[in-house]
Order: C-alpha cells, then structure tokens, then sequence
C-alpha cells in the first residue's frame, strides 16, 4: 500500500498566512510576492475573522481561507479553514465555541484545521471532542522565539490523541505574521493531479501531503509489515507509534529510505525525518488498526 500516486506531482504550499487584512505586516499582495519568490505553488490567506476566497492563476493558486478562534477555561482553540466558498458565513464571534467554529468552516465545503493546539495550550480530550477536523498543525513556525515562547512542535500532543484513536492529518505551516524571519520556514507538499483549487483540496481531505521544513518525502508505503519511507537525503529517520519502546524505532545514518518493522502491538505509525541542518519533515499517523477508545 503506498500513500503517494507516483503519476502525480507534488506541489509546495503555507496553509497559514497573515496579511494587512487582520494582524500581519505584509497586504495579500505582498505576502503572495515573497511566496511565489520562494518557489510555493499556493498559499491559503488565513486573517482572523476575515474571510478571504481563492483564485486561480496558471501557475499559483490563493485558496480561500480564514481563522476563527475561542476561549478554553485554560487556553485557547484556533481553526483555520481552508477552501471555503463564497457563501461562507461567520459564526456569531462572541456567541460560538469551537465546535461551531469547524462546523460553520465545513457547512461552506471548507476544511477545517486545528492551529497550534501546543501553543494553545490544549489538552487531547479537548482535540478529540472535536468533530469534522481536517487535520492539525504539528508545527508552527511563528511559535518560537523571538515571537513566542518554544511551542511549535506539537507532535507529542498528536500523538496522545492518535494513541486513543483520534489520528489527524498533520500539517506544518508558518502562521506569518512579521515578516522578518517566520515567513517561508514551515510547509505542506501535497500530490495532486494538477495545480487547481479543486484537486490541492481534494488532495489535503483524502491526507496526500505531507508536513516539512526542509526534508521532502517522496512516498511511504507499507507492505508486509514494513513501513519504509523514501526521501531526500537525511540523517535520521525516527518512527513514532503508541508503542512505547522499540529497539530499532530510531535510524541514524545518512540515507535515502528507511523502513521500521511493525511491532504488534502498535496501532499507527508515521516517521520523523531530520536533514544535516536539522530540518524535520513529518508524516502523518498511518493507522493500523482499530485504536483503543479511552
């Protein structure tokens, strides 16, 4: 079973972006200028409460985007929602909990991704009460310092929740804002038939994508119990699953595929890949089995 289509391309894009319209530094345009510098094939405009839609050009695409947050008793709960139509509606800001944040991201055909839930202070049963999510960000580039406090890996949260049997799609994005250092450092690269709105959509709801800062992951696969992982050139490869010890989960050589046997009493498994610079691209959970509810 392989997880990438080898017939399609992968296209780069940040799925998390502040501009003139909300907090950011940066108008649409601008922000859209650097990217396109950086060799991203789309961007998703994410202002706070300010729903911005899509277009396409020939060579890059602007999904349609927005971030809605809550208050928790003990943090809080950001959603970006991505691909939208035009007939989005906004929640009643002061009168809508998370829940209804997603729900109103999905009533528009969009998708709705959990933002920095490491930052926000949130707790697994707060991620697995939720329903419709798309996926979550497990990292988040503006969520250390010098703009925030060491919070953008939020790996080990995600963890918990697919240890329960909660996995997500796991997105990295940059969260931009400033513009002098947290732009162009977190991504997704996702494979697509083309680059439309439609299929980079399609492609994010049905997990054809990855999560990285550097590393690209050419496919995963899992086939007789081996889950191996191709690649650029890396340094370590460390394979993640609810198991808590595996003699062989970490890989430390200079390579371009890594497998893990499959231990079984393991319910998912997704890798960590580091480059010589210390780059992290991440996977997904992949599923195994049918997780325990707790």
């Amino acid at each position: 079973m392989k997880r990438f289509d080898p017939t399609y391309a992968f296209y780069k894009g940040n799925l998390h972006t502040h501009t003139t319209c909300s907090d950011g530094r940066r108008t649409p345009d601008e922000a859209e200028a650097l990217y396109r510098q950086n060799g991203y094939d789309f961007i998703a405009f994410t202002d706070h409460w300010s729903p911005q839609f899509g277009r396409q050009d020939k060579d890059f695409v602007v999904l349609g985007g927005v971030e809605l947050d809550v208050t928790l008793p003990y943090g809080v709960c950001h959603v970006v929602g991505i691909g939208m139509e035009e007939s989005f509606a906004l929640p009643p800001k002061e009168r809508t909990d998370a829940q209804g944040c997603v729900d109103a991201i999905r009533a528009a055909g969009g998708l709705a991704i959990l933002a920095h839930p490491a930052w926000s202070l949130m707790e697994p049963a707060d991620i697995r009460n939720l329903t419709g999510l798309s996926g979550a960000e497990v990292y988040n580039a503006v969520s250390v310092p010098p703009w925030n406090g060491q919070r953008a890996d939020s790996s080990n949260l995600l963890d918990i929740c697919a240890a329960r049997g909660s996995a997500l799609y796991w997105v990295a994005a940059d969260d931009a804002h400033f513009y002098d250092g947290d732009a162009c450092q977190a991504f997704v690269c996702v494979n697509a038939p083309a680059l439309t709105q439609k299929d980079i959509c399609a492609a994010l709801a049905q997990g054809r994508f990855y999560a990285s800062r550097g590393p690209q992951i050419h496919q995963l696969s899992l086939t007789d119990g081996i889950f191996s992982v191709e690649c650029s050139p890396c340094q370590q490869a460390i394979f993640y699953s609810n198991t808590v010890w595996s003699h062989h989960r970490v890989t430390r050589r200079a390579d371009t595929r890594y497998t893990y046997a499959i231990h079984p009493a393991d319910t998912f498994i997704r890798v960590e890949l580091s480059d010589a610079q210390g780059r992290q691209a991440w996977s997904s959970p992949w599923m195994l089995t049918d997780a325990p509810k707790q």
